[in-house]
């Protein structure tokens, strides 16, 4: 497998990375529709968007459906494991629950979304 087509996906993980572990972001009020919730969901929806392109041009295929379930649970396992770090390693992070259900809600609707047809490669 070809590691190019991931380079944009591996350089949003990096930015996710960094911005999750930054002890300079303020905490936000716990309302699922809050700009934080939404910036949660669309920064997960669009690594989900980014692996799913980079599997897509590595094997030269449309996804498969196990493919978009395999890259939901890595993007929503990730934002969980990215929660799990803040509130274990850094005083000034937090473990939240609902950063949790934005960044795998994020996910499951780029998956849904990429799963519609709209994305599917004409032949």
């Amino acid at each position: 497998m070809r590691w190019k087509p991931f380079l944009p996906a591996l350089l949003w993980l990096v930015a996710i990375t960094f911005l999750s572990l930054s002890s300079n972001v303020p905490m936000p009020k716990i309302d699922f529709f809050s700009p934080d919730k939404l910036a949660h969901a669309g920064a997960y929806a669009l690594l989900t968007a980014l692996l799913a392109l980079g599997v897509r041009k590595s094997k030269n295929s449309p996804l498969s459906r196990k493919n978009l379930f395999l890259i939901f649970c890595f993007a929503a396992g990730y934002g969980a494991f990215m929660e799990w770090v803040q509130g274990t390693y850094f005083p000034n992070r937090f473990f939240e629950y609902y950063d949790m259900l934005a960044n795998a809600s994020g996910a499951l609707f780029a998956i849904v979304i990429l799963n519609s047809g709209l994305f599917k490669r004409k032949n």
